[in-house]
């Protein structure tokens, strides 16, 4: 492929196929070969693998081993990383990330399998095209192969491997578009969608709260215990442990390192047309008078009428943002006068964006789009530059530090990991590198680790382990060394430990059936919805009232999250009406009726659907992508090792 690039250098097109994000280097899927019949190494996965006797696997067979894993691991991580930027500490734990690269792993195999099947394949001029058009191999707007060599270097890849996973990228966005843009959707579809979404509801309830009845409720200590024998399972204290751990910060051991004025250039030169160049950008406001493509020809005439004369007003001396405040139809900003902020080329529809940059600053005009019409107001244009390497100097710095004690994090925790397992103290190797040893107390999986709260996997993987296990866990947001120290099995406490715990359950499960029956009681009295205020007046009890709120966010105002109130109210054959049930949420009992339901009017429907549609119809096609997946996952014998697949392929234990 070098020779290829080296033949093609100055011949690219503008494609672009988004491999850089935010500057910063990010990498996909991984690739891999068909297995042999017999394989010395045992694969962490295996797709397509019919195996015959126990011992052939027939041609086409292909194997995941532990080291691509740890590769696509480490892809995913730097990706997350360019993504969320300082947020990529909190995605980082939302997710298993060896589990997710395995997953990715898998599509990309079921998704080259399939391509292969329909014939489908990157010619080496596409993947020319392609790579050729990212600015980070650029110089001066044009490929440069000794650029391409450069990046390439800095993060530790091979072309052949890069070119190989940039091709599997390329395959698997084609076959996406072949699947997704079959997928269309009818205005009728999107309409009732649109009307379940923005549905509003208005209720008016009867809260019997189990509180209330606590009082009422003495049991004797015969009675508990009876309570305790039924339910022993219901107070199982959980398993918990002990572990002291490491964490090898990269700001900390990156902190007392010194990046080269040869580096800290370096870094520059390789970003400039990325992170340090910043192209031209307006800033500007406007008044949407919304007219979308399916409008009247005469609809669209009073619509362009409308906007014409807030213009005017507008150039009359009118404040702008008094008027997109009353009159605005975009949801988004006529709450903020209409301020859009700053915007570059390619970011607006293509007629407004035209327009905002024809403009001079404090310059006013009518724009007609898809949406309908703007009045248009530019109030800044910011010229296209580029940040000197002074200005640009601090970030570089930080960035390289962070890297250093990325790199170093790696190192030493492997290092550490060595010595730990031939008895090294935990406390002496954090010490020597400026760390912190911590030890925690007895915890359950369910509990956070105080100095790592953040770290939903550090304790996940250390329940794993055996007493006295010393690994390094690096499926985190940094690496650490962990030791389990002890660990205590599941346990149900005798009653005399627990008598108030016991006491609390009974009494609140007590209370909760008294509120429920309470309930009940008073539904029976009630005939219609004009009977609840009556009901609650003999009860001595208050009736609550929600005004509209959306149907969709399945919530009621002054109760919380209640799916099963809403789904309820919205089923209903007429309004008003009252539920024909209690409903019970939190351990409370709640009588409803719903006193209005009323669905978007029609310039709700003008205003938001033509983005409802894009939303919905993105969704659509994003469920048949998925659909499209595990169809083929449904159809490949898939086998998973999962013992190898938690760990990196380099993972120790004591």
């Amino acid at each position: 492929m070098l020779q290829a690039f080296r033949r093609h250098s100055y011949s690219w097109g503008t494609r672009v196929l988004l491999l850089l994000l935010g500057g910063v280097f990010a990498l996909f899927f991984g690739s891999w070969g068909a297995a042999s019949y017999f394989t010395r190494v045992r694969p962490a996965a295996q797709v397509g693998c019919y195996v015959y006797l126990h011992l052939f696997t027939m041609p086409g067979c292909q194997t995941i081993t532990p080291e691509q894993i740890d590769s696509a691991t480490i892809d995913l991580r730097r990706e997350i990383q360019n993504v969320y930027g300082e947020e990529s500490a909190q995605m980082l734990q939302s997710i298993n990330l060896r589990q997710t690269a395995l997953q990715q792993l898998i599509d990309q195999t079921l998704i080259n399998r399939q391509a292969a099947h329909l014939g489908l394949h990157i010619s080496d001029d596409e993947l020319i095209h392609v790579i050729g058009s990212q600015t980070a191999f650029q110089v001066d707007g044009r490929f440069n192969l000794k650029k391409y060599d450069e990046v390439l270097r800095e993060n530790d890849l091979e072309p052949s491997a890069f070119e190989s996973k940039t091709r599997d990228r390329i395959l698997a966005d084609t076959m996406r578009q072949m699947i997704t843009q079959a997928v269309q959707v009818s205005q009728d579809e999107v309409r009732n969608d649109f009307n379940r979404f923005g549905e509003k509801l208005s209720l008016a309830y009867i809260k019997f709260p189990y509180s209330d009845f606590t009082a009422h409720v003495n049991p004797s200590e015969q009675q508990l215990v009876k309570y305790y024998d039924g339910n022993r399972d219901r107070f199982r204290a959980p398993e918990r442990i002990k572990m002291e751990f490491i964490r090898y910060d990269p700001s900390v051991l990156g902190a007392n390192q010194t990046p080269s004025p040869q580096d800290i250039e370096a870094n520059y030169e390789r970003n400039l047309n990325t992170q340090f160049s910043h192209p031209e950008q307006a800033r500007a406001r406007h008044i949407l008078v919304a007219a979308p493509s399916d409008a009247s020809p005469a609809e669209r005439a009073a619509a362009k009428a409308k906007a014409e004369a807030l213009l005017q007003k507008v150039k009359s001396g009118a404040d702008f943002a008094k008027l997109a405040k009353l009159y605005s139809d975009d949801p988004g900003t006529k709450d903020r006068g209409g301020e859009l902020g700053y915007f570059a080329r390619g970011e607006m529809v293509k007629p407004f964006e035209d327009a905002a940059f024809r403009l001079s600053p404090g310059q006013i005009t009518l724009v007609q789009s898809q949406y309908g019409y703007h009045v248009l107001q530019l109030e800044e244009i910011k010229k296209a530059g580029q940040d000197t390497l002074e200005e640009a100097k601090p970030k570089i710095i930080e960035a390289i530090k962070q890297k250093m004690g990325s790199d170093l994090a790696r190192q030493d925790v492997e290092q550490d990991l060595a010595a730990a397992l031939e008895g090294r103290d935990l406390t002496k190797l954090a010490q020597k590198r400026s760390l912190v040893a911590v030890e925690t107390p007895y915890m359950s999986a369910e509990e956070s680790v105080k100095g790592a709260e953040s770290e939903s996997k550090l304790l996940a993987e250390a329940f794993k382990f055996e007493k006295g296990d010393i690994r390094a866990v690096t499926d985190t947001s940094a690496p650490y060394l962990v030791k389990l120290v002890d660990r205590t099995p599941s346990q149900i406490p005798p009653f005399s430990k627990i008598e108030d715990k016991v006491r609390g359950t009974f009494v609140r499960q007590k209370a909760e059936l008294l509120a429920a029956d309470a309930a009940q009681a008073v539904l029976k009295q009630i005939k219609g919805a004009a009977d609840l205020n009556s009901a609650a007046a003999i009860n001595h009890l208050e009736v609550h009232t929600t005004g509209a709120f959306p149907r969709a966010n399945r919530q009621v105002p002054g109760i919380g999250p209640f799916a099963e109130a809403t789904e309820a109210a919205a089923m209903v054959s007429k309004v008003p009406s009252t539920l024909d049930r209690v409903l019970e949420n939190g351990g409370n009992s709640f009588i409803f009726a719903v006193t209005a339901r009323t669905l978007p009017t029609e310039q709700e429907w003008k205003t938001e659907g033509p983005a409802f549609t894009q939303q919905f119809l993105q969704q659509r096609r994003a469920t048949a992508w998925m659909n499209f997946i595990n169809d083929l996952k449904l159809a490949t014998p898939i086998t998973i090792n999962t013992d190898l697949v938690g760990q990196s392929s380099g993972s120790s234990s004591m």
